[in-house]
């Protein structure tokens, strides 16, 4: 009677356990699992260029060379609106690595993108339809390497030679199956340097400048969890 009474006791809570596993386990950004988002952004920039000025003339009267240099230093804010796109690929249980396209509609290049590479960690929350999330990322972007600040380096190119470093922390609201909505704090680093020079013999003219952007932005989106 007393095993009986004891095998009562133990079979309902080996028979609980993997019912309370069960509810809180991940139910999304598990391995394997990819995501698709697309959201806008919208923020303003702190930036700083500092340029250099060298040139170097000719003294006819002892044939030697004289040089002057001009320093000048420029702040502003910039306005950023960018519209974003990745796909974030999940290698383990909330880690996902997601590239990411940036298109910036408000710039004084013709065609302003940034191509980046994110890390980001999705929490689980146990029984919540909410995933806080961090992320990280290293990039490249075009966004300063024309023409900036008033000054064209006259080639008319637009290379991706600025270097963007990302970051943003956020909220993934889960309200239907397979469709979140997104909300991120997201920060970038734009930094970007350039020279270039010309002249003859008798004259010859250095410029060189390095421009730095720390931008906030605020991120609103949708995304597709498959």
């Amino acid at each position: 009677m007393k095993k009986i009474m004891l095998l009562s006791l133990i079979i309902p809570v080996i028979y609980i356990h993997p019912q309370v596993r069960q509810i809180e386990s991940r139910t999304y950004f598990k391995q394997g699992d990819i995501e698709a988002n697309l959201s806008t952004n919208l923020g303003v920039g702190f930036s700083t260029t500092n340029s250099t000025n060298t040139s170097q003339n000719f003294n006819y009267y002892d044939s030697t060379y004289y040089t002057e240099t001009y320093r000048s230093e420029y702040s502003d804010r910039p306005f950023n609106f960018l519209i974003t796109a990745s796909v974030g690929i999940c290698i383990i249980d909330g880690l996902t690595v997601e590239p990411e396209l940036d298109i910036n509609l408000v710039t004084d290049a013709e065609v302003s993108i940034s191509l980046l590479g994110n890390l980001t960690y999705n929490f689980s929350i146990p029984r919540k339809s909410v995933f806080p999330f961090i992320k990280i990322g290293y990039g490249f972007s075009n966004y300063m390497s024309d023409y900036y600040y008033g000054y064209s380096s006259g080639t008319g190119e637009s290379s991706l030679d600025t270097k963007v470093f990302n970051a943003g922390l956020g909220l993934k609201l889960v309200y239907s199956s397979g469709m979140a909505m997104k909300l991120e704090i997201n920060y970038k680093h734009y930094s970007y340097s350039n020279s270039y020079s010309y002249g003859d013999y008798y004259y010859q003219n250095v410029y060189e400048s390095n421009t730095v952007v720390d931008a906030l932005t605020l991120s609103i989106g949708y995304s597709i969890l498959l």
